[in-house]
């Protein structure tokens, strides 16, 4: 009878908002922006109507930053350039909107879902623009992730930011090089 009190202790230690924190595990900022390396290339997504758009990834300056570049239309660009500040990772948002949001992965991010929040950033007092907020990432595999974006206007309260929903969340496939024929 005591042993299975005990298993039964166990079940419920698993099962609490407590436990299933506890059985993911949590990256730290360096493991965070290692997982990110291994986006290195070119990916597709197809927006709610159908369109798609491009999104690449490289390393750049030694290999510290890794640099998100969107192919959102002809001449029409983003570029997020992720690295570690301290013992922080920030995504520096570069936006066709001429405003750059700093956003910071979220403490308690795991391996199988990277959340970023809001820091701090510039160009935000332009009215009738908005900004990027928050956005997070699954990565599954090594052909395909998930991300989901949510933005605010600008001047918004806190009360109002917390209204604002996220994107839906885009699927994104990792293009394949065609090899060049001699």
């Amino acid at each position: 009878m005591r042993s299975s009190h005990r298993s039964w202790i166990a079940m419920l230690a698993l099962l609490s908002p407590m436990g299933l924190q506890a059985a993911e595990p949590q990256l730290n900022a360096e493991q965070a922006f290692h997982q990110l390396t291994t986006l290195v290339g070119t990916w597709e997504g197809k927006f709610e109507d159908s369109r798609t758009h491009s999104v690449t990834y490289r390393l750049t300056a030694g290999g510290t930053t890794l640099v998100e570049t969107w192919t959102l239309a002809p001449g029409r660009e983003s570029l997020t350039l992720y690295h570690l500040d301290g013992d922080a990772l920030v995504a520096d948002h570069y936006c066709p909107q001429g405003n750059t949001p700093r956003l910071q992965l979220e403490k308690g991010s795991s391996a199988d879902k990277l959340s970023f929040i809001f820091r701090d950033g510039t160009n935000l007092q332009v009215k009738n623009k908005s900004h990027q907020h928050a956005f997070w990432m699954t990565l599954r595999g090594k052909d395909s992730f998930i991300r989901s974006e949510t933005y605010v206007k600008n001047g918004s309260t806190p009360t109002e930011q917390q209204q604002n929903t996220p994107d839906k969340p885009i699927t994104y496939h990792r293009m394949t090089q065609s090899t060049p024929k001699p």
